[in-house]
């Protein structure tokens, strides 16, 4: 588990500081236009509750990246016939919520000019809200995924993160598809609250940044949820989000412990984001069905907003080395999904059936 954060981290210092190819931006005057034909209404909260028009909404999701086209190829290469397939399967599977992840550099790859759009890269986007509301999913969307952190750090508000956090909202602030924006994944980490040696900035100019970029959200989007998936601290949210969103790679024992710490330090709802157990090493398949469950379990009986595990499919070596071609070394990582790569399931689809059936 320590494994699959450090390389996340690592993972978003070095893509979000590697230049894409300039030659595919237009001017956003020039970008076809994003049409919701999605009529569902949108998810609101009333109370401690999610509602879908009149009826309460349990989030029952996954964590989604393409089997074959995870992390920076996500927006770059994924295949429209391949995410049609797969969100398909998950949708067959009984999960009605995905969680998604936006990292700007693929929308926005011009390096002279930081506010022009992607047509290729938005038109995958486009094409999977579209497809998530032709199959009933409900997403959240995770923005500033892959940051820079280094030579234009996120955390210091740069205008034209801003900008592209402008666009992206706007673009899609009348979908329906979309449940929740997503404000940041994992933001505590860079502020060291999992240990002081990945600490960056300090807590403060995280969390300022936190508020400032809801309060933006805010005044473009009036139809969607806010909140900000954090790893450890994810009470500190709660002033500048909707509801707290909270990850979880331990036991179910300590999920049960967190939940009822979480509930006595804040009143807004809760959403377990990601849970999640790799295959790779001590934990065979059946152990992680049985870790799935637990968790799932504790979750339910909890009363949370719902659940969303990390994630679908385990990925190729091939399919996290970049460039191709080559090849990752194995790790935890390219083993958390509860279908193999090949698209057979693993225990774990049926060791949580039954909460998927309700």
């Amino acid at each position: 588990m320590n494994l699959r954060l450090l390389l996340l981290v690592l993972w978003s210092i070095s893509l979000g500081l590697t230049p894409l190819a300039a030659d595919n931006c237009v001017e956003l005057t020039d970008l076809p236009p994003f049409v919701a034909a999605d009529r569902r209404p949108y998810i609101q909260l009333r109370g401690e509750r999610l509602i879908e028009g009149e009826e309460a909404y349990k989030i029952r999701g996954i964590n989604y990246y393409p089997a074959q086209t995870p992390w920076r190829r996500f927006l770059l290469e994924s295949e429209m016939s391949d995410i049609r397939s797969e969100m398909q399967l998950i949708r067959d599977a009984g999960f009605n919520s995905l969680r998604i992840f936006l990292w700007n550099g693929a929308l926005f790859p011009c390096p002279d000019a930081l506010d022009q759009p992607s047509p290729a890269a938005f038109e995958r986007l486009d094409h999977i809200m579209r497809l998530a509301a032709e199959l009933d999913f409900r997403l959240i969307v995770t923005l500033n995924d892959m940051p820079d952190l280094t030579e234009i750090p996120l955390y210091g508000n740069p205008s034209h993160v801003r900008e592209q956090t402008r666009i992206i909202v706007s673009r899609y602030a009348e979908a329906p598809a979309i449940m929740a924006w997503d404000l940041r994944n994992e933001g505590d980490i860079d502020y060291g609250s999992r240990s002081i040696l990945q600490r960056r900035f300090a807590r403060v100019q995280v969390l300022d940044w936190l508020r400032q970029t809801a309060e933006l959200l805010r005044s473009i989007d009036k139809n969607h949820l806010l909140t900000a998936g954090w790893l450890n601290e994810a009470h500190s949210t709660a002033p500048a989000v909707d509801f707290v969103s909270f990850h979880h790679w331990s036991s179910a024992e300590d999920l049960r412990r967190r939940i009822r710490q979480l509930q006595l330090s804040t009143a807004k709802p809760i959403l377990l984001g990601e849970v999640g157990y790799s295959t790779f090493g001590d934990l065979s398949p059946a152990g992680q069905a049985q870790a799935l469950s637990s968790a799932i379990s504790a979750s339910e009986k909890a009363d949370l907003l719902g659940w969303m595990i990390w994630t679908a499919f385990d990925f190729p070596l091939t399919a996290t080395c970049y460039p191709s071609p080559c090849e990752s070394s194995d790790n935890p990582e390219h083993h958390f999904g509860i279908w193999d790569a090949d698209y057979r399931p693993k225990p774990a689809l049926d060791a949580i059936g039954e909460y998927l059936r309700r």
